[in-house]
């Protein structure tokens, strides 16, 4: 098929081969112009769909809201850069979070050569993803939100273990009243009176307090059970909009720099 092999391409496959397998790295090959001239079944998986190389474009794909960092992804990836990339998006078919990290290139990573990979006498970009959302599960904030909640994604609500809930405006809420903002500042934001935002911080105060007596404040049991954390990285989690950090060196375990796009 007339495919010019990089070092990259090596590289990245070895690599997300070591940590989740050969069988479940998602690989796409696409022109410059676009044209997805190859997809594996395990990049149509983790898209959700079940569209063919010849057929599928961005709009099939999850994280289609994220069109204006992928063109600049393109851009770096056609001067010779690699672009990595962590990423939050909703899955279409299992409807729950996927925890992703992806690397996109087009060039060999071999100072001998810095032409453009080619498939047919045709320059293309290499995209590499691969789900980690098992791995990011085992780390302590997310198995404390995991125990924690459950997500009613219908009705837009937060379940608490013990029967109290949080909607989703109250964690919208509360994300900016753990960032130190101001009521009438989030009365602002949420275009709601402060009057409102009062009433609502002071119930989810009752929420949380009454789910952990042992903490005596709102900041105590957001830290202690990892929720002040998981609206760091992001704030609306019924959006089902997709969200995305830059990465190097495939350091996609660290969160903290992690805010809602």
């Amino acid at each position: 098929m007339g495919l010019l092999i990089s070092d990259s391409l090596t590289y990245y496959t070895e690599l997300f081969s070591r940590t989740v397998g050969e069988d479940n790295i998602g690989i796409l090959v696409r022109t410059y112009e676009g044209e997805v001239l190859s997809v594996n079944d395990r990049f149509l998986n983790l898209a959700g769909t079940t569209n063919s190389a010849t057929t599928i474009t961005i709009e099939d794909f999850p994280w289609r809201n994220l069109k204006r960092e992928s063109d600049a992804a393109d851009v770096l990836a056609k001067s010779g850069g690699i672009k990595e990339a962590a990423s939050l998006y909703f899955h279409p078919v299992k409807l729950e979070w996927v925890h992703s990290v992806s690397v996109k290139f087009s060039h060999q990573s071999s100072a001998a050569s810095g032409q453009p990979l080619e498939w047919e006498g045709r320059p293309v970009i290499y995209v590499l993803m691969m789900d980690v959302s098992h791995l990011s599960r085992m780390q302590s904030t997310f198995r404390a939100w995991s125990a924690l909640s459950h997500m009613d994604y219908e009705k837009e609500r937060v379940q608490l273990a013990g029967g109290g809930s949080l909607s989703r405006n109250d964690l919208i809420c509360l994300s900016y009243y753990l960032e130190d903002s101001s009521q009438s500042d989030i009365a602002q934001i949420m275009n709601q009176s402060v009057k409102t935002v009062e009433k609502r911080i002071a119930s989810i105060k009752t929420v949380l307090l009454n789910f952990d007596p042992e903490c005596d404040t709102l900041y105590s049991v957001c830290r202690k059970h990892g929720i002040r954390h998981i609206l760091e990285i992001k704030r609306d989690w019924f959006d089902k909009t997709s969200s995305a950090v830059q990465i190097s060196n495939m350091q996609w375990q660290s969160f903290i720099d992690w805010k809602d796009g």
